[in-house]
This record gives structure tokens, C-alpha cells and sequence, in this order.
């Protein structure tokens, strides 16, 4: 029974998680239409390839939608981390909870 409770969290949290990095990633995609704010946004885009990489929209990561995204419309990238973070404490729980369990065990 806990194994569906379990199965029915991380199915809903990582389809939050997929919804809400989806949506921030097409929110993000505007950067490409707005030249002015490449200097200001393109942040993984300069740490790669370095400070005066950006010619055209086609030499922008895809980092830098999120960060875009986080800058302008920030809900989904909130969203999306924070269900990130659930998926990483409750696989670490899981994780510690068998351990503890099979060292009971043996």
C-alpha cells in the first residue's frame, strides 16, 4: 500500500515537474525576440562560449530561457524547482528508509 502512495507521488510531482519546465522554457523562448535583453539574460550562453558570443538568436543556449523566464515570469520556474526539489527528498527518504530497513535486517 505505501508502495502506491509512494508511486503516486513522484507520478504527480514529476509530471508537475515536466508541465511546469516545459512551460518555462517556452516563456523563456521570447528571448530570442528581444536583442536588447541578450546582454542581460544570456548569462549561460556567455559563461560557454564566452563574453561576445551572441551574433544571432541561433548562438543562445538553452539555459538562458530559464533564466529569461525566472526574470520575466517567474511562477513556472518556481514551480518547477520546487518539484525538483520534492523529487530529490522523497527519492533521499526512499533512499535512507530502505537502508535503514535492510541494516535492520541483517
Amino acid at each position: 500500500m505505501r508502495f502506491v502512495l509512494y508511486f503516486v507521488q513522484f507520478g504527480t510531482v514529476f509530471m508537475l515537474f515536466l508541465f511546469s519546465s516545459m512551460a518555462s522554457w517556452y516563456q523563456g523562448s521570447a528571448l530570442l525576440s528581444d536583442p536588447w535583453e541578450w546582454k542581460y539574460s544570456a548569462k549561460f550562453t556567455k559563461l560557454f562560449y564566452g563574453a561576445d558570443s551572441i551574433k544571432n538568436a541561433g548562438d543562445i543556449s538553452q539555459l538562458d530561457f530559464f533564466v529569461y523566464a525566472a526574470k520575466h515570469t517567474p511562477a513556472t520556474v518556481v514551480l518547477m524547482a520546487v518539484s525538483l526539489i520534492y523529487i530529490a527528498v522523497l527519492s533521499s527518504w526512499l533512499f535512507i528508509k530502505r537502508r535503514n530497513h535492510r541494516a535492520r535486517a541483517a
